[in-house]
């Protein structure tokens, strides 16, 4: 990966995190907006259905950022871009449709594959 890659891949993390508080913000506008609103029954079920998403995306968000924090450390750190299971290179290709992922095609496969199966204590 050359150091124009890196920097390319570092600028679209910053963008996606800041995505990420854009639409949060828009999403908490919205919701003050409609509270402000003599609410009605239809709007209530929107009211009901924008509480539910709001509890949904404040944990995927969190996650998401996360996420892009660790990997911008791992630029920092020069780790970037290496699977932390197998520490083989993850091409570029998967890096640029993911800019945060840690594992490579294989390790994550593998891991999906463990996620399926039942725990014997379960």
């Amino acid at each position: 990966m050359t150091d124009d890659d890196l920097k390319h891949l570092e600028q679209k993390l910053f963008r996606q995190r800041w995505e990420i508080f854009r639409s949060r913000r828009e999403l908490e506008e919205d919701w003050q907006q409609l509270g402000e609103r003599e609410i009605e029954y239809e709007e209530e079920a929107q009211k009901a259905n924008l509480t539910e998403l709001f509890e949904q995306l404040d944990e995927r968000e969190k996650k998401e950022i996360e996420e892009i924090n660790l990997a911008l450390d791992r630029i920092e750190t020069g780790t970037y871009g290496i699977c932390e299971r197998c520490r083989k290179t993850i091409p570029l290709a998967r890096l640029e449709s993911l800019p945060s992922v840690r594992l490579c095609i294989s390790c994550a496969a593998k891991e999906e594959v463990l996620k399926e199966i039942p725990s014997a204590t379960a």
